[in-house]
Parts: C-alpha cells; sequence; structure tokens
C-alpha cells in the first residue's frame, strides 16, 4: 500500500523515528543506574513506539475518500487507534505498578545517577518538542489519532520528570525507597492519562454530538437565513477524522413545486458547505410546512398562511436540534 505524504502522515513518521531514539536514551539511563523509576519512564516511552507506529497507518488510512466498501468514509480509524493507544498506556502503567510493589518489599540498588540523569533531561526536552509539534498538526489537520499521540507523548514528558525529580531526592536523601514511590506516582499519572485519551476516543467511536460543530452551524444557518425556510429541525453533527457529517430537515412551503422545493433546499446546502470547507458530507430532507408554523414563517405574501408572524423561529442549538413535529 503506498502511503499518503500529507503533513499528518508526515508527523506520524517524524513520531516514530523521534520515539525510537528516544526509547533508546531511557533504556540506557534504566540499564545505567538500575533505577524502577527510570524504568518505568521507559516502558511509556516503549509504547510510544508502537502508537507512533499505529497513528503513522491510521491517518493515512483516515485520509482516503469514501469508497463502495465505507460510504461515509474512513475517518472512525483514528478514534479507534486512540483507543488502543489509551489501552496500551493502561496496560504500561500496570507494569510499572506491580515491579514498583516488588522494589519496595525486595529491595534495590542505584548506581551512575548523575548519568543517567542527564541521558533521562535531554529524553524530556526531545519528548516536549515532539509532544507539542504532534499536539499542532493534529488540531491543523483535525487528527484524532495525532492529538491522542501528542497528549501521550507530553504525559511522558511528566513522567520523566517526576523521575528525575525522585532520582534527585535519592541522592540527597540516600533512601532509595523513594524510587518505586516515584514509580507509583508514575503509574498513576499513566493510568490516568490512558483513560483520559481512550474517553476521549469514545466521543468519535460512539457518535458523541459535536456542540461546537453544532455551533458553527447554527450560527451560519441564522447568518443565511431565507424567509422560505420556515423552520429547520433535527439537525445532526459529527466529526468523523477530519470529515463533518451533517444532516437537517428543512421545512419549505407546502405549495412549492418538488423543483422549487429542491432549489431552496440546494441554497441551504451551499451556505454549510462554504462555511464547513471541502472536508463535510450534507444531507437535508424537505419537510413541507403546517399550521403550526405559520407564526414563525417570515415568508410574505404567503397564499396559505393561517397566522400572522409572531417571531422568526429562532435557530439556535436548542431549537435546530429539536425532533420537531412528528
Amino acid at each position: 500500500m503506498k502511503v499518503e505524504r500529507s503533513p499528518a502522515v508526515r508527523a506520524g513518521l517524524v513520531s516514530l523515528a523521534a520515539s525510537v531514539a528516544i526509547l533508546a536514551a531511557k533504556l540506557a539511563a534504566y540499564f545505567a543506574t538500575g533505577s524502577m523509576a527510570l524504568l518505568a519512564d521507559a516502558a511509556e516511552s516503549s509504547v510510544n513506539v508502537v502508537a507512533a507506529a499505529l497513528v503513522t497507518a491510521t491517518v493515512a488510512v483516515s485520509r482516503r475518500p469514501p469508497d463502495a466498501d465505507h460510504p461515509y468514509g474512513h475517518g472512525k480509524a483514528e478514534p479507534l487507534s486512540a483507543a488502543v493507544e489509551g489501552a496500551l498506556v493502561g496496560g504500561a502503567a500496570l507494569f510499572v505498578a506491580v515491579e514498583a510493589v516488588r522494589r519496595l518489599v525486595v529491595g534495590s540498588e542505584l548506581e551512575h545517577l548523575g548519568g543517567g540523569m542527564l541521558i533521562s533531561a535531554a529524553a524530556a526536552f526531545a519528548n516536549l518538542a515532539l509532544g507539542l509539534y504532534l499536539l499542532g498538526v493534529g488540531r491543523r489537520e483535525r487528527s484524532e489519532a495525532l492529538r491522542a499521540d501528542g497528549l501521550h507523548v507530553l504525559s511522558d514528558t511528566v513522567t520523566t520528570a517526576v523521575s528525575l525529580a525522585a532520582l534527585a531526592a535519592v541522592q540527597l536523601t540516600g533512601r532509595v525507597e523513594i524510587d518505586p514511590l516515584a514509580a507509583l506516582v508514575v503509574g498513576a499519572n499513566l493510568m490516568w492519562a490512558g483513560w483520559r485519551v481512550v474517553r476521549r476516543s469514545l466521543t468519535g467511536l460512539l457518535d458523541e454530538a459535536d456542540f461546537s460543530l453544532l455551533g458553527k452551524l447554527a450560527a451560519a444557518l441564522e447568518a443565511a437565513r431565507r424567509p422560505e425556510w420556515c423552520d429547520i429541525h433535527q439537525l445532526r453533527g459529527r466529526l468523523v477524522g477530519r470529515r463533518q457529517h451533517v444532516d437537517l430537515h428543512l421545512v419549505v412551503p407546502r405549495y412549492f413545486q418538488m423543483d422549487e422545493a429542491h432549489r431552496v433546499g440546494d441554497a441551504l446546502e451551499a451556505e454549510l458547505a462554504r462555511a464547513l470547507g471541502e472536508e463535510c458530507d450534507l444531507v437535508v430532507h424537505l419537510d413541507p410546512c403546517r399550521r403550526m408554523h405559520c407564526p414563525g414563517c417570515a415568508l410574505e405574501a404567503c397564499p396559505v398562511r393561517s397566522a400572522a408572524l409572531a417571531k422568526p423561529a429562532e435557530f439556535s442549538v436548542a431549537h435546530l436540534t429539536a425532533l420537531g413535529p412528528v
């Protein structure tokens, strides 16, 4: 399979190469010192390597256009990848916790702390730069997988900082039990980071409503509203990968001929497409107006009006997402 070298894919490749180098550095620091905190740090970085490889493949797949087998596109590959990454982080946290408890029971010996701390500090700065880079590209490309990877890498920076603080405390006090205790703190932080990544990925996998998208749609509809838009209801919007899927019910005057009603619907689709950009799928269902719509309909010279205009229908998120007449 030929990999599309989009900015998101390039970011995945950068993440993979950097993660391998950072893992090698952290393993060297662990073998030099025997520190449990540094082993915990290296365990998280090993997840980074797997996650970076997964992200690189995922963002390439998710950018494929819809096809006969996947009419809604391939965007859900990204939240699925993020969920797997979160689960891997949770697994690393469990390993760290078990090993830290073992070290508390049987004890441990530490050596060459100065050299190991220097290596870990350099790795922490590399992780910080990589995490910020991935978050930036993830936001620009609307990539859930890259955002998840960036958050994980930044949490790895926190892990390294805690590990270095623990080793500094060991050097100052001579109490080696600080090292596995710090590893337990690292494990708890890893578990929390993994849960956040999994929780965010579930919003995409379960088609949770995107209220920022709905707010954007409401503002666009209010700004472009036309008198022949008697009302709009059952607005739904979701983001799958970088592709936005929107559908709604548009109420038009019931005396419109089919071709005229469709021209009104096409005009509404065009307004939304301008507001959302290229990566969107729009479905507009046309409903004929009823007497109940007359007080909110601003169409002048309507031959079937049964009540005067009281107040135009409010194109707020609450109104637009309501079920509407059944």
